[in-house]
């Protein structure tokens, strides 16, 4: 019986890693998304603001009409470089994704193999409960 309460506390100890390991999993995928999601706004924003000044025609020298152009093709670069820090976003945050699917289904199989291995012996103990009829005569018969 040693063997099986030793085998039933490592599968529990071993389900209670797992429950770990998937809340590790998702909250490393809930922070990337989350800053998947800013720099995907802040891109949109940059991108944005650069239409809204490309569009400016109020400018009443070269000077201002230089400076517009300036800031414009700057936002353009942050627009750009905000993208690409959102596409390495999305890539990270779909990695997370797929590590969370990977560690729930890790966490299920624990706890099929912990279930399993609980109802195995108790039907191996009530097995073994059961009164065994004696023999009857003796020896000599």
């Amino acid at each position: 019986m040693t063997s099986d309460a030793a085998r039933l506390r490592r599968a529990r100890l071993i389900e209670r890693m797992r429950c770990a390991e998937q809340r590790q999993a998702a909250a490393e995928a809930h922070r990337a998304e989350a800053v998947r999601q800013k720099l995907e706004q802040l891109s949109d924003r940059t991108r944005t603001l650069a239409q809204v000044y490309a569009l400016r025609d109020g400018a009443r020298d070269g000077a201002d009409l230089r400076s517009a152009s300036v800031l414009g093709s700057h936002l353009n670069e942050l627009g750009a470089t905000a993208a690409r820090q959102a596409a390495d976003a999305r890539r990270t945050a779909d990695d997370r994704l797929a590590q969370l699917a990977v560690a729930d289904r890790r966490l299920q199989r624990a706890e099929e193999g912990c279930r399993d291995l609980a109802r195995a012996i108790g039907e191996k103990a009530a097995r073994d409960d059961v009164p065994r009829a004696r023999k009857t005569g003796t020896h000599l018969e």
